[in-house]
């Protein structure tokens, strides 16, 4: 009779101290997300209090993983879970008070305040994190795009539009009427000279064709 092999256990890491974690929130909810491998559920004990949330993770009986978090502002203990996939174990937190927190941890105090609020100083950035500034971001693609040469039907396209977006209503409905009624080959933006023609009548059709108006 063949052995019926067992799943091997996940390997302790050699130092938990040294097990990441990271969060991001949203209006309702704070998620943290610890980056522990392949760790069995029987494993992983969690408790929720008011301002406080803890975890521990047992990989023997001597190498243990502990993560106790004085939160920044209250939840509501009775609907926070966490959950245990291969890559991590996560904690979704349900907020007291909808709204945004300024860090995770801090003395159970805190406020929230709202995700819209926007203060002169404060750059575009990630707020999970990340250190990019989008104000330089917005900045340098707006540069680059000022910087491109378009050639061809491109560029003429793209100096239409210029002049038509800073146009004004005289001038939009001269370039309108003229490019439209003379069938593409006119473009004017001088309305006193455009409102009295008649292109229809003034235009005329390559060698060999005619002009034929439908409807």
């Amino acid at each position: 009779c063949a052995a019926i092999s067992q799943p091997a256990a996940p390997a302790a890491p050699a130092d938990p101290s040294k097990i990441r974690h990271e969060w991001y929130q949203t209006q309702t909810h704070v998620v943290v997300g610890i980056l522990a491998r392949n760790v069995p559920k029987e494993q992983v004990e969690v408790q929720f209090e008011e301002t406080v949330a803890r975890v521990a993770i047992s990989f023997s009986e001597s190498i243990k993983y502990e993560l106790p978090m004085k939160l920044f502002a209250k939840v509501i203990a009775d609907e926070c879970q966490f959950s245990v996939g291969t890559a991590k174990v996560e904690l979704k937190l349900k907020k007291h008070t909808p709204g945004k927190w300024e860090q995770l941890e801090g003395d159970g105090t805190g406020g929230a305040k709202a995700f819209n609020t926007v203060t002169e100083a404060a750059p575009k950035s990630v707020y999970s994190g990340s250190n990019r500034d989008w104000d330089k971001i917005d900045t340098k693609l707006a540069k680059d795009e000022e910087q491109e040469k378009p050639e061809g039907e491109e560029a003429l396209n793209k100096l239409f539009r210029e002049i038509y977006g800073k146009a004004n209503e005289d001038t939009r409905r001269a370039m309108n009427k003229s490019f439209q009624t003379s069938g593409g080959t006119v473009l004017s933006t001088n309305w006193g000279d455009v409102k009295e023609k008649d292109y229809e009548k003034e235009r005329t059709a390559p060698d060999g064709q005619v002009w034929k108006k439908w409807g």
